[in-house]
């Protein structure tokens, strides 16, 4: 089963004002987050990153920030992505597994790259 089944993620399409915004149906806290990076290159690095992570070379990253541009605060850890408010307190305990917030990163990248495209004239 995928990761968007098994958790009961569905990534949306939804116009508003004749432009497509890509979303979730919000059911998920890690897809929440995730759903926030618009720039590939962004969730590429990432991913790379939690490669490293999975095999061992942790030490190997430049950045274990992966906050959003959004105000999401999350830092890639060895035991898996931490979530924090903006007064420092883990706000999604537990972590999310480094391989599922991959598989997470790859589904949405998927997604971005699927027409239409976010923030596209629809009619």
């Amino acid at each position: 089963m995928d990761i968007l089944k098994k958790r009961g993620i569905k990534l949306v399409n939804k116009e508003v004002e004749g432009f497509n915004y890509k979303c979730s149906n919000g059911v998920d806290p890690d897809a929440g987050f995730i759903v926030e990076y618009r720039h590939i290159d962004t969730i590429n690095e990432i991913i790379d990153d939690i490669d490293k992570a999975l095999s061992g070379n942790y030490d190997l990253m430049t950045n274990n920030d992966i906050s959003t541009d959004g105000g999401g605060i999350a830092f890639i850890t060895p035991n898996g992505i931490e979530f924090y408010d903006e007064d420092g307190i883990n706000v999604l305990p537990p972590v999310c597994p480094l391989d599922e917030f991959k598989d997470l990163l790859i589904a949405w990248r998927d997604f971005l790259n699927m027409p239409p495209y976010n923030g596209q004239k629809v009619n």
